[in-house]
């Protein structure tokens, strides 16, 4: 199939050497700035959605969307109080908690915790912590003996394993309002907890009854936890479930909590796009300066394309051709080192870690210790797309003053 004179005559000077080197060192610079800002682009977006991904399957797998915690506790009848949250139909399950304030000891090492009370049966339908833990342990969940899972980190500051005795410093029971001496209970550390992240270094895990033994609640709990349709409308589905309970509750939600995360998340994700396409944009400052360096030093070859009969709209597609090829040149390689860059990322950056000696993310920082990727196909698509229009529409007016051009004049 044959191409249309624009494009053959636009390819044609592309490829033709300039007697002024200026404009060829200007042209590749601004291929090479395309591909830096596309590549870039890509990667940077990959990471947020990495991050992004983190925060809703392992973060949220952990943390519950929302919790109803009594303001008096314990909250009491919470089995009915369970049947009725699950009513609701932006509700997909519900689980009641103990929740405990500790400080985890061994030798002469100590550290703060936030022990929690669950029901392994009942709480897989509100986190998907089973899957950090290991069947072994959430088994030993299942009973009410003095058993804990810990958080790696946590373990990891007191030296313990699996199967190691633990002793936890409680606040007593019924002393809410005075100060005592805490209780002291000797647990068995029966599994860790692996999320690999600052959740590591909080949160340890005991059976429900157990906790209510140390509570001295009969049938009695701290609150309910609860799994949402869509986590984003925590706020408005918890307060919505709030409404009909019969206790007074404090209105929980990982967004009140930890909904930072996410902000944080997508206004980097804004700012690394707008600082990209700047980039680019400014690549695309110079697509315009070649062009009109161009169109001056090939005045004489437009004036007698003219009078061959050439018209002005052949020639500016001629001149769009001509400087859109490096924008398209510059997107196609940025996409690839974009594409290669966004898949490797993570394995180079644990070579830099191995290096170093050290992560380049703390977990006492961040809810994740290692750098997560997501390539997605569309964010590709926008990058190029939005790349290679800003390229095309850098070319329209040098292209226009080509068609310009005055025969007679330049051809006097």
């Amino acid at each position: 199939m044959r191409l249309p004179l624009s494009i053959l005559i636009g390819l044609r000077y592309h490829r033709a050497k300039h007697s002024n080197g200026f404009i060829s060192f200007i042209s590749r610079s601004s291929t090479l700035g395309i591909v830096l800002g596309v590549a870039v682009l890509i990667i940077g977006l990959s990471v947020m959605n990495g991050f992004e991904r983190e925060l809703r399957d392992r973060f949220l797998g952990i943390v519950s969307h929302g919790e109803l915690e009594a303001v008096n506790p314990p909250l009491v009848d919470h089995q009915d109080l369970l049947t009725q949250a699950t009513r609701h139909s932006e509700v997909l399950g519900a689980a009641p908690y103990v929740t405990l304030s500790a400080l985890a000891h061994k030798g002469r090492k100590m550290k703060a915790i936030a022990l929690k009370g669950i029901d392994p049966a009942i709480e897989r339908t509100v986190t998907d912590l089973h899957q950090y833990i290991g069947d072994d342990a959430w088994q030993a969940l299942q009973s009410d003996l003095p058993q804990v899972v810990l958080g790696a980190g946590i373990a990891r500051l007191l030296e313990v394993s699996v199967g190691d005795p633990v002793t936890l410093l409680l606040p007593k029971a019924g002393t809410r309002q005075h100060l005592s001496a805490p209780q002291r209970v000797r647990v068995k550390v029966v599994g860790l907890m692996n999320a690999g992240g600052q959740l590591d270094n909080q949160l340890a895990f005991i059976n429900l009854a157990y906790a209510q033994k140390l509570m001295q609640w009969q049938d009695g709990v701290s609150g309910i936890s609860l799994r949402l349709v869509d986590p984003l409308d925590a706020d408005r589905v918890v307060r919505l479930v709030a409404k009909g309970f019969p206790q007074l509750v404090y209105i929980k939600s990982w967004t009140r909590q930890h909904g930072y995360l996410y902000q944080d998340i997508q206004l980097v994700r804004t700012i690394m796009y707008a600082i990209m396409l700047l980039i680019v944009a400014v690549a695309s400052f110079n697509i315009i300066s070649t062009l009109i360096l161009a169109v001056s030093e090939k005045r004489g070859d437009i004036a007698i394309l003219k009078t061959m009969g050439a018209t002005d709209a052949s020639l500016v597609r001629s001149f769009i051709v001509y400087g859109s090829y490096n924008g398209v040149i510059g997107c196609c390689w940025g996409a690839i080192l974009g594409i290669l860059g966004s898949l490797g990322l993570p394995k180079l950056a644990a070579v830099v870690e191995s290096i170093l000696g050290h992560s380049l993310l703390s977990a006492d920082i961040y809810f994740i210790d290692f750098l997560p990727t997501q390539l997605l196909w569309r964010d590709v698509i926008a990058v190029v797309c939005a790349a290679l229009l800003l390229s095309i529409f850098a070319t329209i007016w040098p292209a226009w003053q080509a068609a310009r051009v005055k025969p007679a004049q330049e051809l006097a």
